[in-house]
C-alpha cells in the first residue's frame, strides 16, 4: 500500500514538475502542511473549544477563534515565502569518479518580495539556507557526490522554508535539466611512474636528430666559412694546425601517443583510469599529446580545452547515450 502511494506520488511530482533550466515556483509547485507544533496547537484549540461549551465561556470561545486565525495567516505566509522564487540552474562543473559534482544556482524573486530561510538540500547530501532581502539575485552552490564515470545528472533538489513562525512547513522540488561529465578515477601517480619511464624512453630512442642544434655534441667537421668561433675545436686546433668545428645537434621526438592497447591491465575501468592519470601527468608536463581509443582517435595537442576533450572521451568510452 505504501509503496503504491510512493509510486502514485512521483508520478505526479514528475507531471507538475517536470526538468527544466529555469524553476518559477507558484501555486500548483508548491506542498504545504502543517508542522508537529502546530498540530500540537490544533489540539489544544479543540480542548479549549470543549472546555468553552462545557463552561459557555465567551472569552474561551474568542482564544480559539483567535489561535485558529493565526494559524490560517501563518500558512498564507509561509505559501507566500516560497512562492514566486525563481530557480536557475548555470552549471554543473565536471569531476573525477568518487568526487562531488558542484552545481551552481541563481536564485532570483520580486524586489516586493523578499524571501527568509529557503532551505534547498538533496537526501544525505550538501544543504543551504538562503535570504533573498537586500538583494533580489544570489547564487549558492551544492555538491552531490558521485559513483561512476559517465553523464551525471542531478536528482531533484528539495527546496522548502519554515518561515516566519515554524508552524507550517511550505515545500517544493525542483528537477534540473541539465547534466555533467563525471571521469574515470585517475590511477594513483606512483602506479604510472614505470609506464611513463617507458613512453619517455620510447619517444627519446626514436627521436628525429635535427642538425645546427645547440644541446648535443654531435661530432667535428672541417671549418667553413662563417662558422662561429665559439664552436672552433681548439684543442685539435693545437694538435694538428688545422681548424675544425664542433657540431651539435637536437632530437625533436615524436608526438607523445597515449595509447589504450599500450595499456597492459585487466578491465576496461582500470585501463580508463591508467589513461585518464596519464592525460594529467602530460598536461601537467605541458607535452603535446594524442590518445587512441577503440573507434576514436584525438590529434595531438596541449592546453587546457584539449585536455578537457581527452578527458570527456575517457568518460563516455562505453557509455550509451552519449
Amino acid at each position: 500500500m505504501f509503496e503504491t502511494l510512493q509510486a502514485h506520488f512521483e508520478q505526479m511530482v514528475k507531471q507538475r514538475l517536470p526538468s527544466a533550466r529555469t524553476t518559477i515556483l507558484d501555486q500548483s509547485k508548491i506542498f504545504i502542511v502543517p508542522s508537529k507544533t502546530a498540530l500540537v496547537l490544533l489540539i489544544m484549540i479543540i480542548v479549549l473549544f470543549l472546555l468553552g461549551i462545557n463552561f459557555q465561556n465567551s472569552l474561551v470561545y474568542a482564544v480559539c477563534f483567535w489561535l485558529l486565525a493565526m494559524l490560517v495567516v501563518n500558512v498564507l505566509h509561509t505559501w507566500r515565502n516560497l512562492s514566486g522564487l525563481s530557480i536557475k540552474a548555470i552549471h554543473l562543473q565536471p569531476c573525477f569518479a568518487g568526487e562531488k559534482a558542484v552545481l551552481e544556482l541563481e536564485l532570483a524573486c520580486d524586489p516586493q518580495r523578499p524571501k527568509f530561510a529557503i532551505e534547498l538540500a538533496w537526501p544525505q547530501e550538501d544543504a543551504t539556507q538562503v535570504n533573498l532581502v537586500s538583494t533580489q539575485t544570489t547564487r549558492i552552490k551544492l555538491s552531490h557526490s558521485t559513483q561512476q564515470r559517465g553523464r551525471f545528472t542531478p536528482p531533484r533538489i528539495h527546496i522548502a522554508t519554515h518561515y516566519p513562525t515554524g508552524l507550517a512547513v511550505a515545500w517544493s522540488y525542483v528537477a534540473v535539466d541539465l547534466s555533467g561529465l563525471v571521469y574515470p578515477a585517475p590511477a594513483p601517480k606512483n602506479q604510472s611512474t614505470e609506464h611513463s619511464q617507458t613512453l619517455a624512453a620510447d619517444q627519446q630512442q626514436s627521436g628525429k636528430e635535427l642538425s645546427g642544434g645547440s644541446n648535443d655534441f654531435g661530432g667535428i667537421r672541417s671549418y667553413q666559412a662563417g662558422d662561429t668561433p665559439k664552436h672552433i675545436h681548439w684543442g685539435q686546433y693545437a694538435k694538428t694546425g688545422k681548424l675544425n668545428t664542433k657540431v651539435f645537434v637536437d632530437y625533436a621526438s615524436h608526438n607523445l601517443w597515449l595509447d589504450w592497447n599500450n595499456v597492459n591491465l585487466p578491465g576496461i575501468e582500470a585501463r580508463l583510469a591508467q589513461l585518464c592519470r596519464q592525460v594529467l601527468d602530460a598536461h601537467q608536463a605541458q607535452q603535446q599529446y594524442g590518445l587512441k581509443l577503440p573507434g576514436m582517435t584525438i590529434a595531438p595537442a596541449k592546453g587546457e580545452a584539449h585536455q578537457a576533450r581527452c578527458l570527456q572521451a575517457l568518460a563516455l568510452f562505453g557509455v550509451d547515450n552519449v
